[in-house]
């Protein structure tokens, strides 16, 4: 079955009645912010329950991203274990209106047809890493011309660099603090102690 499946059968059946799908969503609908390169696909068993019809998937897909240092695409695996209950808009036999579930994306349409498709969404867009790498050993672009590194070194000298570096500034004020004067006070001849207890009149 593709992300969205006729469940009038099952509202039908009697409470704990269960079904097992295979699920192969060859084109999600997901969003322009998650660009998936596979097929949407795993299993999934749905349980009749009190309230609606309670989901159980796992589903596996492969989403393309940007590395965060040098900007190149980058595909990552992705498996999400989902777990929702969906509740439906009408009621099976009567077709009269029920409450809908709070979230909009866990409601069963009024064809009893449960959609797992934003679902799915908001799963994957959790599971994405904060930072995906298109390698641990990633050099980025370079700070002064963008160059990608990966692909050879750039004229830039390392001076230029580290001047447009995050460290920057905090590197001008160090220098600053190095080539600041001591105070005057520094200067002054220090003061002996006195010596403790009584001199003796000279006789």
């Amino acid at each position: 079955m593709t992300l969205a499946h006729n469940v009038s059968e099952l509202l039908k059946s009697p409470l704990g009645a269960a079904r097992q799908v295979t699920i192969d969503e060859p084109n999600p609908r997901l969003g322009p912010d998650l660009q998936v390169t596979r097929p949407v696909h795993g299993n999934a068993r749905l349980v009749r329950t009190q309230n609606g019809i309670l989901v159980r998937a796992r589903l596996a897909t492969t989403v393309s991203l940007e590395c965060a240092r040098c900007l190149d695409p980058v595909e990552r695996d992705l498996t999400i274990d989902l777990e929702e209950e969906f509740g439906p808009s009408v009621h099976i036999l009567t077709g009269a209106p029920l409450e809908a579930p709070d979230d909009e994306a866990l409601r069963i349409d009024e064809r009893h047809l449960l959609d797992l498709t934003e679902a799915v969404r908001q799963y994957l867009s959790t599971s994405i890493p904060l930072q995906p790498l298109c390698s641990t050993s990633c050099r980025g672009l370079c700070p002064v011309c963008g160059m990608n590194l990966n692909e050879g070194n750039c004229r830039c000298d390392t001076a230029s660099m580290a001047a447009s570096g995050p460290f920057a500034a905090l590197a001008g004020l160090t220098q600053q603090d190095q080539d600041q004067p001591e105070s005057a006070d520094n200067d002054r001849p220090r003061t002996q102690p006195r010596a403790k207890g009584r001199t003796r009149a000279a006789s």
